[in-house]
C-alpha cells in the first residue's frame, strides 16, 4: 500500500477514533468543561498510541472483563444520572469493535476506562507512562496501527503540554511531523538524549518514521531522591504492615469483588515499579487473613457448626490473636525508629538505619506467616458448614502432610476440634448419657423407642458423623459400653460406678491427641479397652447370674422348642380331648391345669420353679373350623431386664413353636388314632379278609410311608437341626466375655433353626401343609372305611345269630327275602370297598405329589444340609423313579457325583450353617 493511501486511511481512521474516545469519556465521567473532557481524551489516546507491549502484561483483566466491570459501575449510576448510561455505553464499544484496530491497544483503552469508571481499579500503567521501549509483535495492520500511533502521539503531546499549565501533567514537547505521518526527532544520531524546551526525551533514529523519535525519559534522579526520603519510604512500609491484618492504606485499597488488594490509581505515581510489585506481594497476607477472619467470625453463617465446629473457630481465632502479636511487633518496631528519627539520633539502637524496616525485609518476614495464613484459610474453605464427625474427617484427612509445619499445624486444629468429642465419648462412655445438642456425636439416642427396646433398638451409630479415624470395630465397643451403663441404670436400677471411674475419665479427656493416632495403642484406647470390658463383664455377670439368663434360654428351648419330650407326650395325652373339639368351646383355665398336672407328671418337676412360673397356656381367638391344635400354644413370658433382652426375639419363638406343634399334632394322628385303629381292628376284620385284604394292604403300606417320612422330619428338626445346635450355642455361651456374646450366638442360632424347620421358605411349609392335610385326609377315609366295615360285620353276624336261632326253633334255614338282601347287602358292600380303594389311591397320589413337591425344594435350595436331607427321604430313590422332575439335572444324582457336594459338607454334617455363613465359607 502506498504511503499516500497509508495516510489516507490512518486521517480518515483518526478522525472516527477521535469522536468514538470522546463519546466514551462523556459516558463514563459525564459532561465535564473543555479542560478536563480535553485531559482525559488525551489520556485515552495515549493509551492508544503507546506500545501495546506496554499493556499487555500489566492489566489484571481481560477486555471482556473490563467491559463487564464498566458495565457493572455504569448500571449502579443509572437511577442517578436518568439514563441507560450501561447501554449507550455498549453501543459505543460496538462501533469501536467494528473498526479494524489491533486488539492490544483496545484493551489498553478498556482498561484506562476502567480505571476512569472505578478509582480503585487497580492496574499497572494507567497513569499512561508510555516508556517502555520493549517492542511487541507485530499483528495484522501494525503499519496502519504505528501511522495511527504517530498521529494519537501528537494529540498527546499537545494536549499533555496543555495541561501541565495547570499542574496535572508533566510537559512534553511535540514532534515536528510531515505530511505524510512521517516525524524526525531532535538530537544526535547517537541516540544520547536531548532537552527540549527543558523537557528530555530519549532518542532512536530507527524509529524516526513512524512518529517515536522522541520518548519521555523517566526521571531517575527525582526518584532516587524520593527514595532516599525516610518518610515516604516509612510510609510505604506502614502501609504494607496495615495490609497485613486487611488495613486499607495510602497506597493499597481493597477490590469490592474479590477482596484482594490494589494499588491505588491516585497514588501510584509516588511508587516505583519494584515498590507496587512488593506491595502487592505483600498484600497477599492480608488477604488470605481477612478469608480465616471471616470464617472465625460467626456473625457470617458460614462457618462450622456445633461444638466441634466453634473449637475449631476458637483455634482459628488463637492462630489471629498470635499472628495480630507478630504483626504488632512489626507496629513497634516502626514506631520506634519514628521515635528516634524524630529525637535526631538515627537508630534506636545506635546503629544507625541498619535495622530499620523494608520491604525487602518484610518480603523476607511474610513467607512464613502466608504459607500458614494460606493452609488456614485452605482449612476453613474445606469445613464450611460441616460438623461433627464430617468435620474432624475433613480435617483429618490433611495431616498426612510432608510438611512438618503443616502437619503440626492440622495436629493442633485435629486436637482442638477433637476435644468436645473425646469429652462427649467419656461421658457416654463412664455415665450412658448423651450430652449432644447440636447432634454432632456418632452415637444417637432415639427417644421415640421405649424401654423395653433400650437394649436392641435405643441406641445406634449416626454413620454420617461417625470420624474416619474411628473404627468400626471401636465405634461398636463405645456404643456397647454406654448402652450397657444406661441399661444398668434404667432397667437394673443399680447406680454402681465404672472401676477407677475418675482415673479412666482423666486419661480420657487429657489425651485428646490420641484419638486419631494412627496406631490404635496409646493409653487413651487403652482406656476405652479397660471400659468397655469392666462394664460389659459386670452385665454379664448381672445376667447371668441373679435373673438367670441362661436357665431362661434353656427353658424356652425345652418348652417352646418342644426339646423335653415327656412333657410334650404327656401334656397332649392329657389335653386330647380338648384339643379335638371346636374352638369356641375351649377355656384357657382349663388348659392351665393341665399344663399343671403335665408339669408334675414328667422331669420338668425337678426345674427351677422360678423358670416354670414363665411358662402359660394360650388359647388364640378362634377362626371358623378351628379345633384345639389350631388355637392352643404355649408361651414363655418374661418381666424386667429379660424381657429388654429377649424380648425381640419372643416373636421367633412363636413362629418356630407352630410348626414343632403342627408336626407333633401328625405324630399323634398317625400314632395314636390311625395306626392304633389298624392294630385293633386287623384281628376283628381277619373274617373279612378276602373282601378287605386289597385296600387293608395298601392302608397299612401308605401308612408305614407315611409315617417314616413324619418320623423323619422330626428327628431332622428336634435333633440334628435344634439339638446339634443348642449344643454350638451352649459352647459358645461358656466362651462369652460379654453379654451381646451371648445375644448375638442366640441369635445366629434362631436363624439357623429357623432355615432347619422349614419356616424361611413359603414353599417348604406349603408343600409339608400338603403333606399334613393327607394325612388328615387319610384318618377320615380310614374311619369311613371301617365304619363300612364294622357296617358288613354286624350284618354278617346279626345274620348268623338269626341262623343259630331258627336251629334252635327248628326252623333250620333262610327266607328267600333274607338271602336276597343280604346278597344285595354283600354287593352294595363290595362297591364301597372298590370306591374306597379308589378314594385311598387318591390319597396316596396326592400324598406322593406333595412329597416330590418338598424334595423339589430340599433340591434347590441353597444350604448343603437340606440338600443332603432330601438326598435321606428318598434314600432308595423310589420318588425318583416315580417322579422324572427328579431325574432332571442338579438334582441328587448329580450332587453325588459333583465335588461340590463334598466341599460344601466340610464341616459336620449335623450342624446347620446359615446363608450368611456359607457365602463366608
Amino acid at each position: 500500500m502506498s504511503q499516500g493511501k497509508i495516510g489516507a486511511n490512518v486521517a480518515g481512521m483518526t478522525a472516527e477514533i477521535e469522536e468514538i474516545l470522546s463519546d466514551f469519556c462523556i459516558c463514563i465521567q459525564g459532561k465535564q468543561s473543555p479542560e478536563l473532557h480535553e485531559l482525559a481524551l488525551a489520556r485515552a489516546a495515549q493509551c492508544l498510541a503507546a506500545n501495546p507491549g506496554n499493556f499487555r502484561h500489566s492489566i489484571p483483566f481481560a477486555e471482556r472483563e473490563c467491559v463487564q466491570k464498566i458495565m457493572k459501575i455504569l448500571n449502579a449510576r443509572e437511577n442517578v444520572d436518568g439514563f441507560n448510561v450501561a447501554g449507550k455505553f455498549y453501543a459505543i464499544y460496538g462501533r469501536f469493535l467494528q473498526i479494524k484496530f489491533d486488539p492490544y491497544l483496545r484493551h489498553s483503552l478498556m482498561g484506562y476506562l476502567l480505571s476512569l469508571a472505578d478509582k480503585s481499579v487497580e492496574w499497572s500503567g494507567a497513569n499512561g507512562d508510555s516508556s517502555s521501549s520493549s517492542p511487541s509483535s507485530v499483528t495484522k495492520l501494525d503499519r496502519e496501527s504505528d501511522n495511527l500511533r504517530q498521529v494519537l502521539s501528537s494529540r498527546t503531546s499537545a494536549s499533555t503540554h496543555r495541561s501541565s499549565s495547570n499542574g496535572s501533567s508533566t510537559a512534553y514537547t511535540s514532534s515536528k511531523q510531515n505530511g505524510n505521518g512521517n516525524g524526525n526527532g531532535n538530537g544526535n544520531g547517537n541516540g544520547s538524549g536531548v532537552t527540549n524546551g527543558g523537557s528530555v526525551y530519549s532518542y532512536d533514529a530507527s524509529q524516526s518514521s513512524l512518529g517515536l523519535g522522541q520518548q519521555p525519559m523517566p526521571n531517575y534522579l527525582s526518584t532516587i531522591e524520593a527514595q532516599k526520603n525516610p518518610e515516604v519510604m516509612q510510609d510505604i512500609v506502614t502501609n504494607a504492615v496495615y495490609s497485613f491484618t486487611g488495613v486499607q492504606g495510602k497506597y493499597l485499597k481493597k477490590d469490592i469483588v474479590s477482596g484482594r488488594f490494589k494499588l491505588d490509581p491516585l497514588n501510584i505515581k509516588a511508587l516505583t515499579i519494584g515498590q507496587a510489585g512488593m506491595l502487592v506481594r505483600l498484600s497477599e497476607l492480608g488477604y488470605y487473613h481477612d478469608r480465616v477472619a471471616k470464617f472465625a467470625d460467626v456473625t457470617t453463617g458460614f462457618n462450622a457448626m456445633g461444638c466441634m465446629g466453634q473449637a475449631l473457630i476458637s483455634k482459628l481465632k488463637e492462630e489471629l490473636s498470635d499472628f495480630h502479636g507478630q504483626v504488632s511487633v512489626l507496629h513497634d518496631e516502626l514506631n520506634r525508629h519514628r521515635e528516634a528519627r524524630l529525637r535526631g539520633d538515627g537508630g534506636g539502637d545506635g546503629d544507625g538505619n541498619g535495622n530499620e524496616l523494608t520491604l525487602f525485609k518484610l518480603l523476607a518476614w511474610y513467607m512464613k506467616p502466608l504459607h500458614r495464613m494460606q493452609w488456614l484459610t485452605k482449612i476453613a474453605d474445606a469445613c464450611l458448614m460441616k460438623k461433627g464427625g464430617d468435620l474432624a474427617s475433613t480435617v483429618y484427612d490433611m495431616l498426612d502432610n510432608g510438611n512438618s509445619m503443616v502437619r503440626e499445624l492440622v495436629n493442633q486444629l485435629m486436637t482442638a476440634i477433637c476435644g468436645p468429642l473425646v469429652r462427649m465419648i467419656s461421658t457416654w462412655m463412664l455415665e450412658g448419657g448423651i450430652c449432644d445438642l447440636y447432634g454432632e456425636f456418632f452415637v444417637e439416642s432415639l427417644n421415640e423407642v421405649g424401654p423395653d427396646r433400650l437394649w436392641h433398638d435405643k441406641f445406634r451409630l449416626r454413620w454420617a458423623m461417625l470420624p474416619k479415624f474411628v473404627p468400626l470395630e471401636l465405634a461398636n465397643k463405645i456404643l456397647k459400653t454406654g448402652k450397657c451403663i444406661s441399661f444398668l441404670r434404667e432397667i437394673c436400677e443399680t447406680q454402681e460406678l465404672v472401676k477407677s471411674r475418675d482415673q479412666l475419665k482423666q486419661i480420657m479427656d487429657n489425651n485428646v491427641a490420641h484419638i486419631f493416632s494412627y496406631v490404635p495403642d496409646t493409653s487413651w484406647h487403652a482406656a476405652v479397652e479397660t471400659c468397655y470390658q469392666q462394664t460389659s463383664k459386670h452385665v454379664l455377670d448381672i445376667m447371668v447370674g441373679p435373673h438367670k439368663l441362661l436357665d431362661h434360654l434353656q427353658g424356652m428351648r425345652r418348652y417352646l422348642l418342644l426339646g423335653q419330650g415327656d412333657f410334650v407326650s404327656i401334656l397332649i395325652e392329657n389335653m386330647k380331648d380338648e384339643l379335638e373339639r371346636p374352638g369356641v368351646d375351649i377355656y384357657a383355665h382349663d388348659l392351665s391345669a393341665m399344663l399343671d398336672v403335665a408339669l408334675r407328671c414328667t422331669n420338668a418337676q425337678y426345674d427351677d420353679p422360678d423358670i416354670l412360673n414363665h411358662l402359660d397356656v394360650v388359647v388364640q381367638r378362634p377362626f371358623p373350623g378351628d379345633n384345639g391344635w389350631d388355637i392352643i400354644s404355649l408361651q414363655y413370658i418374661v418381666h424386667g431386664p429379660l424381657a429388654t433382652m429377649l424380648e425381640p426375639t419372643m416373636p421367633v419363638y412363636k413362629t418356630l413353636f407352630k410348626p414343632l406343634w403342627r408336626m407333633k399334632h401328625m405324630e399323634f394322628v398317625l400314632s395314636k388314632k390311625i395306626w392304633k385303629e389298624q392294630m385293633a381292628n386287623g384281628k376283628t376284620l381277619h373274617s373279612m379278609k378276602s373282601e378287605i385284604g386289597k385296600p387293608s394292604h395298601r392302608l397299612y403300606l401308605f401308612t408305614s410311608e407315611i409315617m417314616h417320612f413324619i418320623h423323619q422330619i422330626q428327628y431332622y428338626v428336634l435333633f440334628e437341626v435344634i439339638e446339634c445346635n443348642w449344643v454350638e450355642l451352649q459352647k459358645k455361651m461358656q466362651q462369652a466375655t460379654a453379654l451381646d456374646d451371648i445375644l448375638d450366638a442366640h441369635e445366629k442360632f434362631l436363624r439357623t433353626i429357623t432355615l432347619g424347620c422349614f419356616v424361611n421358605t413359603q414353599s417348604d411349609m406349603k408343600n409339608l401343609e400338603k403333606v399334613y392335610e393327607n394325612i388328615s385326609a387319610l384318618e377320615n377315609w380310614q374311619s369311613l372305611f371301617y365304619k363300612d366295615c364294622f357296617k358288613e360285620l354286624g350284618a354278617r353276624q346279626e345274620l348268623a345269630n338269626i341262623v343259630e336261632q331258627s336251629e334252635k326253633e327248628g326252623g333250620f334255614g333262610l327266607t328267600n327275602e333274607l338271602i336276597l338282601q343280604r346278597d344285595h347287602e354283600r354287593k352294595i358292600f363290595a362297591e364301597q370297598v372298590e370306591i374306597a380303594s379308589h378314594g385311598l389311591e387318591c390319597i396316596a397320589s396326592d400324598y406322593e405329589k406333595a412329597v416330590s413337591s418338598f424334595l423339589m425344594t430340599l433340591n434347590s435350595s441353597q444350604d448343603p444340609n437340606l440338600q443332603l436331607f432330601g438326598t435321606r427321604l428318598d434314600f432308595n430313590e423310589y420318588y425318583k423313579n416315580r417322579d422324572t422332575n427328579l431325574s432332571k439335572p442338579l438334582t441328587f444324582e448329580h450332587m453325588r457325583m459333583s465335588n461340590v457336594f463334598s466341599q460344601n459338607n466340610r464341616n459336620s454334617r449335623f450342624v446347620i450353617h446359615s446363608p450368611a455363613t456359607i457365602s463366608k465359607e
